[in-house]
């Protein structure tokens, strides 16, 4: 019983460090994001209407959920947000690229 204990708190803790974007459902505080060149933005997921608030390069949006083949991807216009696990791009902000980005 004392491994099984053991085995559920692990795998718990790992799972937490690698789901930085939250469960549908949950409610999400602002996430910051550092990024290649010194570069960084915040994301807050599941906003009400299943959006995303992205904040970059002095510009704030909100985006709508889209279609991705994994990850979780948000865009409207020409701007678009792609994230899976701890990890994003961005693009259509000013101030961009934001590549190969990591959230703290």
């Amino acid at each position: 019983m004392r491994r099984l204990s053991l085995i559920v708190v692990v795998l718990g803790l790992t799972l937490a460090g690698c789901a930085t974007v939250p469960a549908p459902g949950t409610d999400s505080s602002p996430l910051i994001y550092r990024c290649a060149g010194g570069k960084s933005f915040t994301a807050a997921w599941n906003q009400p209407g299943g959006r995303v608030r992205v904040s970059a390069g002095g510009v704030t949006k909100s985006l709508p959920s889209t279609r991705a083949a994994s990850g979780a991807r948000y865009a409207s216009g020409g701007y678009e947000i792609w994230g899976k696990g701890a990890g994003a791009t961005l693009s259509g902000f000013p101030g961009g690229p934001y590549a190969s980005c990591s959230a703290d």
